[in-house]
């Protein structure tokens, strides 16, 4: 027994030697360039990658660094993605059963372009994500199409550059005319100032996924910021940049509370809480993305108020 156990530490020791050796001596940059071919195939897209390496600090892990992604025949400026390092620390022993699992997936600052010039919007963030990806998908030639994959992901430092998204949002309330401007020229300085900024800055958001028809989705995940809550559901294309989302934006209390004191008839948007709430819908293909109320539901809304009001002033009048 005693002799089993030492041939074990024996192999065993062996096995870890052999590995270290294998992430010191690996030079993974030979693989970029077939990395590269894969990866533009898939998206049609032109992909740019700087360097590659493997360590061993944290498990198995991967490190890709100056990753760019952008459309065929324009220049590296106009991104679609860019990112300066991935790091992807693996599980070692799902890979003995060709299984492939994140322990980690870190992307200190990520950069999505929604558009092209110095004014289009750039959502920028840091993700932290663990996600189980089917091994057997990556081999297939098509790889984003047959790629299959679950996860939660955690994305701080977020914001939206060039696009303030309750500005957006209420700008598309043309059916009340001169409501929008009025509040703009009417709400008290510390309330204005979130409607002038270019800008939207989102507390840190948590969400599930699921990868599969090449496009990422995601289950019911909540965004907030200083100026609004967003509830939302939808689905992002990974090779047609196609993007559908439902979602229902509501305004803190008290900045609702403001709204109404300016303008009046922001009163027929609120819901049980005293909230104004409008369903949206966001959809479009990068960059003409959409942000859109549901004009059926604020119709109805209006509707309703209207008739209980008179209602209200029928009775008082017996």
């Amino acid at each position: 027994m005693k002799n089993f156990f030492i041939i074990i530490a024996i192999i065993l020791g062996l096995l870890i030697i052999g590995i270290a050796v294998l992430a010191l001596t690996f030079d993974a940059n030979r693989y970029k360039a077939s990395l590269i071919t894969k990866l533009e195939e898939s998206m049609d897209r032109d992909v740019r990658i700087d360097s590659i390496s493997v360590n061993l600090l944290r498990g198995l892990g991967l490190e890709a660094k100056g990753v760019v992604i952008k459309d065929r025949l324009k220049p590296w400026s106009d991104f679609l993605l860019k990112a300066d390092r991935f790091n992807v620390n693996l599980e070692i022993l799902p890979l003995l059963k060709k299984d492939i699992q994140v322990k980690r997936l870190f992307i200190p600052e990520l950069e999505i372009n929604a558009g092209s010039g110095a004014n289009s919007p750039v959502f920028r963030c840091a993700v932290d994500a663990k996600v189980d990806i089917l091994i057997n998908s990556l081999s297939q030639d098509d790889m984003l199409k047959t790629l299959s994959a679950k996860g939660k992901a955690r994305l701080t430092n977020a914001i939206l550059d060039n696009m303030n998204v309750l500005k957006a949002a209420l700008d598309q309330l043309n059916m009340l005319p001169g409501i929008v401007e009025k509040l703009k020229n009417n709400l008290p300085e510390k309330y204005s100032t979130l409607l002038d900024k270019n800008y939207t800055i989102f507390k840190p958001i948590n969400a599930d996924f699921e990868i599969k028809d090449a496009r990422i989705y995601l289950n019911e995940f909540f965004v907030e910021s200083d100026a609004f809550y967003l509830a939302s559901k939808g689905s992002i294309g990974m090779i047609d940049q196609s993007l559908e989302m439902r979602s229902n934006l509501s305004i803190p209390k008290d900045l609702s509370e403001a709204f109404i004191k300016v303008t009046p008839e922001f009163a027929y948007l609120t819901d049980k809480e005293g909230l104004i709430a409008m369903p949206l819908e966001i959809k479009g293909k990068l960059p003409s993305v959409a942000v859109m109320p549901d004009l059926n539901y604020i119709l109805q809304k209006l509707i309703a108020s209207k008739g209980q009001e008179l209602l209200n002033r029928l009775f008082k009048a017996r």
